[in-house]
């Protein structure tokens, strides 16, 4: 490759990075969103369930509502996420008869061949409101 190619060369590559970098630094800032609270359904403010809110402990809402029929938790996928210490990585579902289901972020536990449980609920972001909810895990 003759000199002038060269330089030519790197004329191009210099011109396609500083205008790809000067169209970047164009676009908006970019503000992460905090996930919506997610409530389905419409408790009576006199149920149990219309005093629970996003974000609570689940110790908390355990005091408001009582133990659940039953419960069951799992992992997300995020576990296997390097370097990743959200605390999103596992799942526990509770279900109250006659008043609906939520879940709750969890803990997970890290088992030799990748196998991963999950364990204790954390806090709430997910409130479903159903009175006709018998109470058991779905199959």
């Amino acid at each position: 490759m003759h000199q002038t190619h060269r330089i030519t060369f790197l004329a191009a590559i210099a011109a396609l990075f500083l205008t790809t970098t000067a169209f970047a630094a164009d676009e908006p800032a970019k503000k992460e969103e905090a996930a919506e609270a997610v409530i389905v359904g419409n408790p009576p403010a006199d149920s149990p369930f219309g005093k629970l809110k996003i974000g609570m402990k689940y110790e908390e809402v355990i005091a408001i509502l009582g133990k659940p029929t039953s419960e069951s938790s799992w992992c997300t996928g995020k576990q296997n996420i390097p370097f990743y210490f959200g605390d999103d990585r596992g799942r526990a579902e509770a279900h109250f008869k006659g008043l609906g289901k939520l879940d709750f972020n969890a803990t997970v536990s890290m088992y030799p061949f990748r196998i991963c449980k999950g364990n204790a609920p954390l806090d709430l972001v997910y409130i479903e409101y159903n009175p006709e909810n018998t109470g058991e895990l779905p199959k």
